[in-house]
């Protein structure tokens, strides 16, 4: 599967009335394939352009990273996975090796009937400010022939009400934590990070059973944008929330705001 999906992102408060435009390509690919196991990949890159919001926050941001999974059938019932991802987040103005980090887990799956899956799992990202884990717990539960809930929570739950067969209606809400170093030329190594937490509603569209088109309407119920010097202590965080906070950023903006999506999906045969 291969997509595309655009953003824009208000970043409003008392003072500032900003906004991010959000660009993200990926694709998907398999690697190998057996009777028990396999092992596929996703390339991504994103763009996040800040606009608007004073001389500490406004900057192009991007990100280019590579995804492998490993899956194994324990059971006919069960699978237990392993993942990493590591890559490039930085300005991109002088890419280095300061600019690479990663993250990696596992989930273990299982199937209870032909309407309920559910999981659990852990995964540990290694991000500029810090140490980042995220527990989760997914689900896969068909409430009715129309109504589906699925995603991770508590960070991304998702519920999907089918009102034709090629037609859909979406909700979800969703929280995450990044960062991005800036030049070390133009900003002395200098990082980003980025918490938010925003609910979406999508209308979407399948075609050929092939082609998905969503349209989407939401909102940042907060967002969180800090500059931090480099060199700092690093802090130790679950989710978007800081268990042992040992850095003070250099500069701290707070925001809300509308977000408007639209995103094409393809699926390959």
């Amino acid at each position: 599967m291969a997509g595309l999906e655009y953003s824009r992102e208000k970043m409003q408060n008392d003072s500032i009335k900003g906004y991010s435009d959000n660009l993200n390509a990926y694709l998907n690919f398999p690697i190998s394939k057996g009777d028990k196991q396999r092992i596929g990949g996703r390339i991504q890159f994103r763009s996040k352009t800040i606009s608007n919001t004073g001389q500490y926050f406004d900057h192009h941001l991007y990100s280019i990273d590579l995804n492998v999974s490993w899956q194994k059938n324990i059971k006919d019932n069960a699978q237990f996975y392993l993942f990493s991802q590591f890559g490039f987040y930085s300005d991109f103005i002088d890419l280095s090796t300061e600019d690479f980090r990663y993250s990696a887990g596992f989930r273990y799956v299982l199937r209870h009937n032909d309407k309920l899956q559910t999981g659990w799992g852990m995964a540990y990202s290694r991000q500029y400010f810090g140490h980042q884990l995220n527990p989760f717990f997914s689900i896969e539960y068909d409430i009715s022939s129309r109504l589906r809930l699925s995603g991770l929570l508590p960070i991304r739950p998702k519920l999907t009400y089918a009102l034709s067969e090629n037609i859909f209606l979406s909700s979800e809400i969703s929280g995450s934590a990044g960062s991005y170093r800036l030049s070390a030329l133009d900003n002395n190594n200098r990082f980003i990070r980025i918490n938010q937490w925003y609910s979406l509603s999508s209308l979407g569209f399948t075609l050929r059973k092939q082609h998905l088109i969503s349209i989407g309407l939401g909102y940042n119920l907060r967002q969180t944008v800090r500059l931090y010097d480099d060199g700092q202590d690093r802090a130790l965080s679950i989710f978007t929330f800081d268990i042992k906070k040992k850095s003070t950023p250099a500069a701290e903006v707070k925001t809300r705001g509308t977000i408007l999506s639209v995103s094409y999906s393809f699926k390959l045969k």
